[in-house]
């Protein structure tokens, strides 16, 4: 799951740099803020394993 949350990221970060849609772009910014913090919560269980 993490690597999956860690692509999705990278694609957002890409719509963020790259997009020419206001809404698209305000989408990256929510997924990259909500996938990075699910990755950091899923490292954290791994991690207490």
């Amino acid at each position: 799951m993490i690597e999956h949350h860690n692509g999705a990221i990278k694609m957002a970060k890409d719509e963020q740099k790259s997009g020419l849609n206001a809404a698209s772009k305000q989408l990256a910014d929510d997924v990259v803020k909500n996938q990075a913090a699910e990755v950091q919560q899923m490292q954290g269980i791994l991690d207490r394993l």
